[in-house]
């Protein structure tokens, strides 16, 4: 018989993970700021770790809110925050209208601001403060992982 894992390793095979769910609405962006600070406080995480993943899921989450539910408010928006070693994912799941946001056009950032259609700065800034944007529409729900790369755990390396 194998004798238990000490706590050192069982630490290392629990992924610190939070979940949340929002309401289609705006007024929830306030609990999901204060949700992300709270995993990244656990996690002693940057702040520019917390800066980036709160406009990256404000934008997405707005987004969501605005323009996935034309007929009005919907099922909740799901999210799951998790550290895997180096990396924190995220995964965003809704009900709303299908969209993949790794489809959506780059913007022409050398266009004269005057000239440049409304919007497409949202999705840019996503995709350059995470490493890896993964989408799929699976039974009627949008699923959006995310993965950021993020400083190592002290005494990891």
């Amino acid at each position: 018989m194998d004798p238990p894992p000490d706590l050192a390793t069982m630490h290392e095979t629990l992924a610190p993970m939070a979940e949340l769910a929002l309401r289609t609405d705006l007024s929830e962006l306030a609990a999901l700021a204060t949700f992300v600070e709270r995993f990244v406080a656990d996690e002693v995480l940057p702040p520019d770790v917390a800066f980036q993943l709160n406009l990256v899921l404000e934008e997405l989450i707005t987004n969501t809110i605005s323009y996935g539910y034309p007929d009005g408010p919907g099922a909740p928006i799901r999210l799951r925050m998790e550290r895997r070693g180096d990396v924190v994912e995220v995964d965003l799941i809704d009900e709303g209208v299908a969209f993949d946001p790794r489809t959506a056009p780059e913007p022409d950032l050398d266009a004269p601001f005057e000239e440049r259609p409304a919007g497409g700065l949202g999705v840019y800034f996503v995709r350059q403060f995470v490493d890896e944007l993964d989408y799929r529409r699976v039974a009627g729900r949008n699923h959006l992982r995310l993965r950021k790369r993020v400083p190592p755990r002290r005494g990891s390396d």
